[in-house]
């Protein structure tokens, strides 16, 4: 993604894109977010569209992880000896992440403070295997985070991700999870993780993030950014007064998002 676009590799970088993300990232119509540097991921568009803007325009800056074209946005390893296993999480590289250096940790002679107590019971978890004898690559807290950010991308409620977690348990014993939503929330909070919402048009046309975020009307389909609902206070006059509006946004995503403690 680096290289210059006249290249024959950055050429078929791009294809080796197109390939991933018309079918990991599941197209709406035959199109998806082009991230070139003039569309940034906000403009939907035809395969044929997005390879001619990113010959033209090349990606956009520090798009490496395709978030918007179906990779996870947690961080995955492949080992050389795990080929038969596919890729393990990085969560050494999370831990590093979002400790940064371990040796200024400790407080003297009052012990722990509370970073590095975080970071040893995140170890720990890290250092548990999800069943006995787990041979997938999974820890205790690599599938939580697994499971926390497929809530984020479907929008699952915070009952539903707890009665999962509830039902696995009780279908599979030997399981080593938290059964609880507030639980998994602090362990993933812990290592930085949480998710952003951001607003989209109704008909995935765009999302209103970066120039967009104050925007009110889709750019591209002329579709309003909210439902407006009329407001209520018990009195019956409100519905006729037009300006007089709760705003609710049509539609929304959900994205796992990483921001470092230091």
């Amino acid at each position: 993604m680096d290289l210059p676009r006249f290249e024959n590799e950055y050429i078929v970088g791009v294809n080796n894109f197109l390939k991933f993300a018309f079918v990991i990232g599941k197209p709406v119509r035959k199109e998806i977010q082009c991230p070139c540097a003039k569309c940034g991921n906000t403009y939907w568009r035809e395969r044929e569209d997005v390879y001619e803007h990113l010959i033209c325009y090349e990606f956009v800056e520090g798009y490496k992880r395709w978030t918007n074209h179906g990779e996870s946005a947690i961080p995955t390893v492949v080992n050389s000896d795990m080929d038969d296993r596919g890729g393990i999480d990085d969560i050494d590289g999370l831990l590093r992440d979002a400790f940064g250096n371990m040796t200024n940790l400790e407080e003297g002679n009052n012990g722990l403070n509370e970073d590095a107590k975080r970071f040893y019971k995140l170890v720990d978890e890290a250092g548990l295997k999800l069943y006995p004898n787990c041979t997938t690559g999974f820890s205790r807290l690599s599938f939580i985070i697994r499971l926390y950010h497929l809530k984020c991308l479907h929008g699952w409620s915070n009952t539903s991700f707890t009665s999962l977690l509830e039902l696995l348990k009780e279908a599979i014993p030997d399981l080593n999870i938290l059964t609880s939503f507030n639980k998994a929330k602090n362990m993933v909070k812990d290592l930085g993780l949480d998710y952003e919402k951001i607003n989209a048009c109704p008909n995935d046309c765009m999302l209103y993030r970066n120039k967009y975020i104050n925007d009110s009307v889709c750019h591209i389909c002329g579709e309003s950014r909210y439902n407006q609902t009329p407001a209520m206070d018990g009195n019956e006059d409100d519905f006729a007064l037009p300006n007089k509006v709760h705003k609710v946004t049509a539609k929304d995503f959900k994205i796992l998002s990483f921001s470092t403690k230091a």
